[in-house]
């Protein structure tokens, strides 16, 4: 059987003229091959020309119709909003641990007489030691997480201690 042969475009000064254009003039390209295509008519016939756009309905459904309707009907979040949560929920925990500590430590410091100053020291020195694990591992988990966020507005900023230590009024070195 034969192949029928495709239907052509335009003449073949035209052709010629639109593949050099293809290849070499691409600013502009495509809303020139839309114009073109309102002018001679393409675009006059569309199916559901002059009707509403339905923006309601989500292109991706279909895809993930199944998986969508469980976590639904289940009332369970994506993978990526569980991570979300427990990241921002493990910073909330940190500041909150900086701040018990520091009013902890400040009252402490305040009144123990000198020969206990250096314990309270080391003390408040070995806290932030640990919270400097801890911003490095929630920072891993952050970097993770911004790489899998289907949303740039859900972006997670990263922690530094000082910053975290400036926010609670704390010093890094208690003196």
């Amino acid at each position: 059987m034969k192949k029928k042969a495709e239907k052509s475009v335009g003449s073949p000064a035209e052709q010629a003229e639109h593949h050099y254009r293809m290849r070499h003039e691409r600013q502009d390209l495509l809303e020139e091959l839309i114009q073109e295509g309102r002018e001679r008519g393409l675009f006059a016939d569309l199916a559901g020309q002059g009707k509403p756009l339905n923006l309601q309905k989500n292109p991706y459904e279909k895809d993930m119709e199944l998986a969508n309707k469980l976590l639904k009907e289940n009332d369970l979040p994506p993978a990526w909003i569980l991570q979300r949560n427990g990241i921002l929920d493990d910073i909330r925990q940190l500041r909150v641990d900086i701040k018990r500590q520091w009013a902890w430590h400040e009252r402490e410091f305040a009144a123990a007489p000198a020969e206990g100053k250096g314990r309270l020291t080391i003390s408040w020195d070995d806290y932030c030691l640990e919270w400097i694990a801890r911003v490095a591992d929630l920072n891993k988990r952050i970097e993770s997480f911004n790489l899998k966020r289907p949303l740039d507005n859900l972006e997670i900023l990263k922690l530094h201690l000082d910053k975290e230590l400036a926010q609670a009024n704390a010093p890094r070195y208690l003196r």
